[in-house]
This record gives C-alpha cells, sequence and structure tokens, in this order.
C-alpha cells in the first residue's frame, strides 16, 4: 500500500497470513456470542497469523515476525508433543511462517497422516502453499473447507480468499469476502484492517476508522489497526487525536517502530512540535528503523 500522507508508514492491504499461533482459546472450536471479551481477543490474537500476509512496506509485521521468532526459540530445547494436538499445530503455523521450508511442509504432511479428520490442519497446509504462491493448490483446500459446515475457521478461509481477489485485483469481490469473515468465527482483526485499508485507499476516512476500531477492539496488540487508525484520522484533519494513538500505542509496545516514525511526523510536520518529533524519530533510528536517511533529513528540517 502507499505511503498516506507525505511519509506516512502504512499497512499492506495484503495484511496477513504468515505466522503463528493457530491455538484456539475453546479447543479449535469457534467462539460463540456469549463468549466474554477476554476470550474473544485470545482467540483473536492466537488466530491473527494464519490471517497475515506479509507485505513489502515497513509496518507492523516485524513485530510479529520477532514474536513468532521468540515463540519458536521457546521450543529450541524440545518440540511439543504431537500429540497434544493444539499446541503442535500452533508450533507447525510458526514454523511455517519463519521458516517456509520442505521440512516443515513435510511435517505439515506427517501431521495430517496422523490426524487425517483435523480439517484445521488442512487449513495450516493451504496457508503454507498461499504463503508459497501455490495459488491453485491453496485454493482447492480452501474451497474444500468452504463447503465443510463444521470447520471451525470460516472467517479464516473468507480473509485469505479476499487476498487472494486482492491479489487478482478484485476489489469488489475482496471488500464481499473480508465482509463474510467479519460475520463469522472465529472474531479476527485481520479482515477489519484489510476493509479499512481498502476505505483508506478510497479515502473513505470515517469508514476506515470504524474498521480499525473494531480491530484494536479484537486485538489489542496488533501494530497495523493502530497504524490504520492514526492514518483515518490524520485523513480528517484529527491531528491531535491520531498523535494520542501512536503515542499511547508506542509507550506500552517498544518494538513499535513504525508508530514511532508516524508519530514523529505527525508532530513535527502536523502539530509543529518539531523538538518533540525529533527525539522521537531519534527512537526510531536508534531501535532499528529502516528508514533511517529519510528520518535524518527530516530531523534537520525540525532543527
Amino acid at each position: 500500500m502507499r505511503a498516506f500522507c507525505q511519509q506516512t508508514i502504512f499497512i499492506m492491504v495484503f495484511g496477513f497470513l504468515a505466522s503463528g499461533g493457530i491455538l484456539a482459546s475453546e479447543g479449535g472450536t469457534p467462539t460463540s456470542p456469549a463468549s466474554s471479551r477476554n476470550n474473544v481477543k485470545r482467540l483473536g490474537k492466537s488466530l491473527r497469523y494464519l490471517a497475515w500476509m506479509e507485505g513489502d512496506v515497513q509496518s507492523g509485521y516485524e513485530v510479529d515476525r520477532k514474536e513468532a521468532g521468540n515463540r519458536l526459540e521457546k521450543w529450541q530445547g524440545g518440540l511439543p508433543d504431537v500429540k497434544d494436538t493444539d499446541e503442535y499445530l500452533e508450533y507447525l503455523s510458526i514454523s511455517d511462517s519463519t521458516d517456509r521450508t520442505d521440512a516443515t511442509e513435510k511435517k505439515i504432511k506427517a501431521f495430517l497422516v496422523q490426524n487425517p479428520s483435523d480439517k484445521r490442519a488442512l487449513f495450516v497446509l493451504a496457508s503454507h502453499f498461499l504463503r508459497l504462491a501455490k495459488i491453485d493448490l491453496a485454493n482447492y483446500f480452501y474451497n474444500q473447507l468452504e463447503k465443510d459446515k463444521d470447520f471451525p475457521w470460516k472467517a479464516l478461509i473468507y480473509n485469505n480468499r479476499g487476498m487472494l481477489a486482492l491479489r487478482d485485483r478484485d476489489r469488489d469481490l475482496a471488500i464481499s469476502l473480508f465482509e463474510k469473515a467479519k460475520e463469522n468465527d472465529p472474531p479476527l482483526a485481520a479482515p477489519l484492517v484489510n476493509l479499512g485499508a481498502l476505505y483508506l485507499h478510497s479515502r473513505s476516512f470515517v469508514d476506515a476508522e470504524e474498521q480499525f476500531r473494531q480491530a484494536m477492539s479484537v486485538d489489542d496488540d496488533f501494530e497495523d489497526a493502530f497504524l490504520g487508525l492514526g492514518a483515518s484520522l490524520e485523513g480528517q484533519g484529527k491531528f491531535e487525536e491520531a498523535h494520542k494513538v501512536y503515542s499511547d500505542f508506542a509507550s506500552s509496545h517498544t518494538n513499535a517502530r513504525s508508530t514511532l516514525y508516524n508519530d514523529a511526523l505527525i508532530l513535527g510536520n502536523r502539530l509543529l512540535r518539531r523538538q518533540d518529533a525529533a527525539e522521537i524519530m531519534m527512537r526510531y533510528v536508534q531501535s532499528g528503523g529502516k528508514e533511517t536517511a529519510k528520518a535524518q533529513e527530516l530531523m534537520q528540517g525540525w532543527r
């Protein structure tokens, strides 16, 4: 996705699908409407990575990738027991997201041989094929699972099919599929962020804001939801509100580099608090932000 406003780091419309946690909070079953808010949030977070396709611009994905790597390290001392289905599926999906090798594919297929009735594992395999751009294979399994009335992750299917529609530049179909994902279990931030990003593209900032706020309620650690909300507020000229969104998230998420960058921009270019902007941009540089040359140029202009 192209940057909004001058140099704002932005989220990708192809929001999700490349790492980790598929452990459902209720043993892989969908969350019911009566579930508590905490259960909904836990489930949304646990499935975040299966609904994530890494983009080619800087955004919150770098944080997710690091988190996935940290979780894999915990298994270095010993892999989870294959009999613990939920944990082993989580291991497979995180491993696939960070490695994507033939070895991981063999492990997924071996698990399916031992557990042929576990349709969640079939979804992990389909997602593996999607990551490798083996679209026909991914679609074949997604279509099978969509027809299965008992499959618990219908929202993930519609979200990922929506991403495929975007790949084919079919915006209307993508919106329709993301809307279906919103209406199905489990609750996910992914399709909400994808919808918000599409609304931002069309400069429908109020509609975008609504989607990003809903995404935050599902997953309040998902940086792209906050980046999108800030951008939608900027689009409405609500610069103080956007600054607060960025500042609050960055204060509680030390690796949120993209948020730091956007916060510095809005402080320096919109709110004219240039000293504060330079300090925050320096934090961005010191934390390993990739836009170092541009950051240094901006800081010079603010001094």
